[in-house]
């Protein structure tokens, strides 16, 4: 499964779904989320339970979004890349749980504090992070109300998005 745009990228693609499609795997229900920005095909897969509709979803976010971050520009713009990351917080509800492609939440939030010290919810969730990784615990998932209170990415404005990319307008 696959976003319809990574048509020929992907060996073995079977299925490739459309922003918003959404397909039944026994009973989980897929739905794909279109999110240009790190490649220009990323996607985030939602899944939900067609036994269990109001327990919470889970997302899987690939190099789209991490604890704390997001990925890099490789692909899409930096219009792309805001515009994927308020669709995201708009779609999915504050109680998704979100796992990301890789485990960057310490150097990510590490990041998040220094620039913004304010950010007390990141500066919790450092902590949160650290203790649980001492243990040789996961940090994944976090929610998207963690990310909505402490990601920078999730956050900026498209001036803010450009200076955290390094990148320009």
């Amino acid at each position: 499964v696959a976003s319809d745009r990574e048509r020929g990228r992907v060996p073995a693609l079977t299925e490739r779904l459309a922003d918003e499609q959404t397909i039944a795997v026994g009973r989980l229900l897929v739905t794909a989320h279109s999110v240009p920005g790190h490649t220009l095909g990323s996607a985030v897969f939602q899944i939900s339970s067609s036994a269990a509709p109001a327990a919470p979803h889970a997302a899987f976010t690939g190099d789209t979004l991490f604890c704390g971050g997001c990925g890099r520009l490789f692909e899409g713009s930096l219009l792309q890349l805001h515009a994927s990351l308020r669709r995201l917080r708009t779609r999915l509800a504050p109680n998704c749980q979100v796992f990301s492609g890789h485990e960057y939440a310490d150097m990510l939030l590490t990041m998040a504090v220094r620039s913004d010290p304010s950010n007390l919810a990141a500066l919790r969730k450092l902590r949160q992070v650290r203790d649980l990784r001492l243990r040789k615990q996961p940090s994944v998932p976090s929610t998207m109300a963690e990310e909505c209170s402490f990601n920078p990415w999730m956050k900026a404005t498209p001036l803010d998005l450009a200076r955290l990319c390094g990148c320009e307008m």
